[in-house]
């Protein structure tokens, strides 16, 4: 099977029709179900079921999509390492909210020092979007709260911590000691289902044996800070994106005595990702300059 099959077979799988595939690779339709059945013949398996004048990927050619994203990225990589000179760098990086507002940037003005002609796009969601991205070869690494995924690799780099806030004069601010079930009664001020610092929450909750009921649900880190800085509730946040708010007195940390929140940041990349000279060495910066949590 030659690259030209696998630029084929990625058009027809993200298109579902043969015609729309021809017409993007300026082909002819037989050619393009002809490159099809080659590779169905010479792997002996069906990549798309044929129902209803529509194509519907099958597992197996699921699983010959992984690779071909990685194969013809690996490909064009190669050429455009051979065509570019040497000291000119492309990443493509994802972040969850914690790297991405807290941390991110002492790594890329690092690099941009050594490569001030590179090329760096950033990305910053929760951990559930960048893995997909990561499969889908749209990032070459990134950086985000531990987790286990077996089609990934992952560097630890950061030790990181959830905290929980309060306006200082709320009343377990007092309180000591402080345990899970305290919080389990009060108005919890949570980020979405998905984000890493609420699966961690509600792991460790869960754990414990206690539910989670969020008073206030939300996307945004800074508007739940300014909720329990008005005494709408208690955060749960990620200690980078609080550090200044506790230092300054504007919110209170409520040390939880039976509940271990403590965390690791990790880089990630595929397992299949063949990894450059620069994205070798954005891993190298972030392990250096990672500082304390």
């Amino acid at each position: 099977m030659t690259i030209r099959h696998l630029r084929i077979f990625i058009a027809v799988h993200d298109s579902r029709s043969m015609t729309a595939a021809a017409n993007q690779l300026f082909m002819t339709q037989p050619s393009v179900s002809q490159a099809i059945k080659e590779m169905e013949t010479y792997y002996s398996v069906v990549l798309f079921e044929r129902l209803s004048h529509k194509l519907f990927i099958t597992e197996a050619g699921k699983r010959l999509y992984q690779y071909a994203i990685h194969i013809t990225k690996l490909f064009n990589e190669m050429e455009e390492s051979l065509k570019e000179s040497v000291a000119h760098k492309k990443l493509a990086i994802g972040a969850n909210y914690t790297v991405g507002s807290a941390l991110i940037d002492r790594y890329i003005q690092r690099f941009n020092e050594l490569y001030p002609d590179a090329e760096i796009r950033v990305y910053i969601n929760k951990a559930s979007v960048l893995t997909e991205m990561l499969r889908s070869n749209e990032l070459d690494l990134a950086l985000m709260e531990e987790n286990n995924q077996p089609d990934l690799k992952k560097e630890v780099f950061c030790d990181d911590r959830i905290v929980i806030v309060a306006d200082p004069q709320h009343p377990l601010s007092a309180k000591v000691p402080i345990t899970a079930a305290d919080l389990a009664n009060e108005r919890l001020l949570l980020r979405e289902k998905g984000a890493g610092v609420r699966n961690l929450f509600d792991s460790r909750m869960h754990h414990i044996g206690l539910s989670v009921q969020p008073y206030w649900e939300g996307t945004s880190t800074t508007a739940l800070i300014n909720a329990a800085k008005n005494r709408l509730g208690i955060a749960v946040l990620p200690f980078q994106l609080v550090r200044d708010q506790i230092a300054s007195g504007f919110l209170k940390e409520l040390r939880i005595e039976d509940m271990d929140l403590s965390r690791k940041l990790a880089i990630f990349y595929h397992k299949n990702k063949f990894l450059t000279d620069a994205i070798k060495e954005f891993i190298a910066i972030c392990r250096a300059f990672s500082g304390p949590s």
